[in-house]
């Protein structure tokens, strides 16, 4: 490594040191930490199984039992599932009221909103 490579990768160093520390003073602060910095992370990030579960619950429009979300991530993503550990991921989002509801034993549906409210005529 010549001298030029040798700073180069002490900066790149530096800057995600400081980057790591800023993000701790906001988590501490209570501050979310915003897209205002650069990420450091180039290329696309896999998306997480309940997101691809979500845009598969969005495409079927109905709900769908965990055997079937798992069978159509493989199919549609290749993404290999575990039953329980999918499941399990979207009962807590369901239980959470987060983009799912659960509407019977390991059966998934998308949040209607305007499902429940009841309007007074």
């Amino acid at each position: 490594m010549d001298k030029d490579e040798i700073k180069q990768a002490i900066l790149e160093v530096l800057e995600v040191q400081l980057e790591s520390q800023l993000r701790a003073i906001r988590q501490v602060q209570g501050k979310q930490d915003s897209d205002s910095s650069p990420a450091l992370r180039t290329g696309r990030r896999r998306q997480s199984l309940v997101g691809l579960s979500v845009q598969i619950l969005t495409d079927e429009g109905k709900p769908l039992h965990i055997n079937t979300i798992a069978q159509l991530l493989q199919q549609h993503f290749g993404r290999v599932v575990d039953r329980d550990t999918l499941s399990s991921a979207l009962a807590k989002k369901a239980r959470n009221k987060i983009l799912l509801r659960q509407t019977a034993p390991a059966t998934f549906a998308l949040i209607d909103y305007k499902e429940g409210k009841h309007v007074k005529t």
